[in-house]
């Protein structure tokens, strides 16, 4: 659906933590570590087709030495054409 109303050289910016609810995700998703994650997301998009390489970002926010980071990151994928 992102594809179809895209422009050509249009965005899809996709943000994933690792936060979530397990009664609302499913198996596969709670035995995947991160990367798996986004590797998982690059998949769909490749699978839709019609985008140029996806790039990911680690935009985990520095909280410091002692404090917990909540692990985020960012997916793009520009539509072809």
């Amino acid at each position: 659906e992102v594809h179809r109303i895209l422009k050509p050289g249009g965005k899809v910016i996709l943000s994933q933590s690792n936060r979530c609810f397990p009664s609302k995700a499913i198996a596969m998703w709670l035995q995947m570590n991160d990367r798996q994650h986004l590797e998982l997301i690059n998949g769909y998009f490749q699978y839709a087709g019609g985008f140029k390489p996806r790039t990911a970002f680690d935009i985990t926010a520095d909280g410091g030495p002692n404090q917990y980071r909540d692990p985020m990151f960012i997916v793009e994928a520009v539509k072809e054409g």
